[in-house]
């Protein structure tokens, strides 16, 4: 069969499309990720899709059906699953970057043809220009959009915390940077009066997270949060919050958190 003569650019450039849409993914979702684990699941699902089109080759129908099921695959091993909803909206992201990345890689392979000579340098020099541009294109768009201040919103949340729900406001703030030295982790931030409701103190032990702003610096105390819902879908379970008296009993928030 034809498709062995090109099967290491296939894993190749199949793995290059995989990461790089990932990566695109993670940006338009604010998704935390590592890039070692998008590299790792991209490789493994470039391998796995090179078994499958050489196993079922010529059978459009199972290709269609196991490329529907690698994509919700490599969406659910990059990230951390938040919910049906998360999930289903950073699936539906990926597909919508995967047909817009095609068209426009379409048109460079088609530009560059008359550049390179043999299908292998046509495939990887247009692919590989293409993911270049589309990445930087992508960043600006993303710099733009912060600028506009759209990484910043308010939703509304509910907190379950020892058998009982709580009814809050939750603000995204991507300049929130606090995060655990010990575990890594970020850190959301609380009111004193959403943590006296909670009792917060009065069940756990403190643990003492460090910060550093323009007010100066010193340490937090923060605890378990068993569970926050997101009015967008999101579950966000076990969270660390840390207690500050900044945010008043006025303010239109009680909860502040990172990226999402």
């Amino acid at each position: 069969m034809k498709v062995y003569l090109y099967l290491d650019v296939y894993i190749l450039l199949n793995f290059i499309m995989n990461l790089f849409l990932l990566m695109i993914t993670a940006v338009v979702r604010q998704k935390k990720c590592r890039i070692f684990r998008l590299f790792l699941v991209s490789l493994f699902v470039s391998l796995l899709s090179a078994a499958v089109t050489c196993f079922f080759w010529g059978k459009s129908g199972w290709q269609l059906f196991f490329a529907a099921v690698q994509i919700t695959g490599l969406v659910r091993m990059a990230f951390t699953y938040e919910g049906k909803h998360a999930f289903l909206g950073d699936c539906l992201t990926f597909l919508f970057l995967t047909f817009f990345a095609g068209g426009c890689i379409g048109v460079f392979l088609h530009l560059f043809s008359s550049v390179w000579t043999t299908k292998k340098r046509i495939a990887m020099g247009g692919i590989l220009t293409a993911v270049i541009i589309l990445l930087i294109l992508f960043f600006l768009f993303r710099f733009q959009l912060a600028e506009q201040g759209r990484n910043r919103n308010v939703l509304s949340a509910k907190i379950v915390h020892k058998g009982k729900e709580y009814d809050i406001r939750v603000l995204y703030d991507t300049g929130n940077q606090l995060f655990s030295p010990y575990t890594g982790e970020n850190v959301a931030v609380v009111s004193e009066t959403l943590s006296e409701k909670i009792g917060l103190a009065h069940e756990q032990n403190p643990l003492l997270i460090p910060y550093s702003s323009i007010g100066g610096s010193g340490l937090l105390k923060a605890y378990r949060i068993e569970m926050v819902f997101l009015s967008d879908g999101a579950i966000k379970r076990e969270v660390l919050a840390a207690v500050s008296e900044n945010i008043k009993r006025d303010d239109e928030v009680q909860m502040i958190l990172g990226r999402r």
